[in-house]
């Protein structure tokens, strides 16, 4: 006898198991950077994600929480993209024009304080034809990001993609 005949389904659908597991061993997203990390593929990078109009009791606080944390997670299209060190947190106000044409600090903000900022972030990420890859995510200016940490999940815009310093570096 033929030792295929043998085989009972179940066996078959087992190997079939085995063989799409070791596949997705292969071609998962973690050992492709951990690949790229290893041949020297990872450069490090600066990212700046300008945040807009969030409503915050105490932007002040959440600026100050932003850099005693240190890192922060990237999200982007609702799937994790990695950590990256916060080097720096700009607030920014918003001015409005008065009819003479002469600019102050927008007077509602005492009343309804926003979160107004730009984030200087570094991190290790990968130089490709089309851009930047942060994990296994590709970023371009004008990319709509999350940035996550522990008391905070706010929306923002990349707006700035450079290579960097090394992070850690000052």
């Amino acid at each position: 006898m033929k030792p295929w005949r043998h085989l009972h389904p179940v066996d078959l659908g087992a190997g079939l198991a085995l063989l799409l597991a070791a596949a997705g061993l292969v071609w998962s997203p973690k050992l492709a950077t951990g690949l790229a990390t290893a041949s020297g593929q990872l450069k490090p990078i600066e990212l700046i994600v300008d945040v807009k109009q969030v409503p915050v009791d105490d932007p002040e606080a959440l600026m100050a929480d932003m850099r005693e944390e240190g890192t922060t997670r990237l999200v982007v299209r609702n799937q994790p993209a990695g950590a990256l060190t916060v080097h720096d947190v700009l607030l920014r106000q918003r001015l409005v024009t008065l009819a003479d044409g002469t600019t102050m600090v927008d007077p509602n903000l005492v009343s309804f304080p926003h979160f107004e900022a730009r984030l200087v972030l570094r991190g290790m990420g990968q130089e490709t034809a089309t851009g930047f890859a942060v994990g296994s995510t590709n970023l371009k200016i004008g990319a709509p990001v999350e940035l996550e940490g522990r008391l905070y999940r706010i929306k923002g815009a990349v707006s700035g993609l450079t290579t960097g310093n090394t992070p850690g570096e000052a």
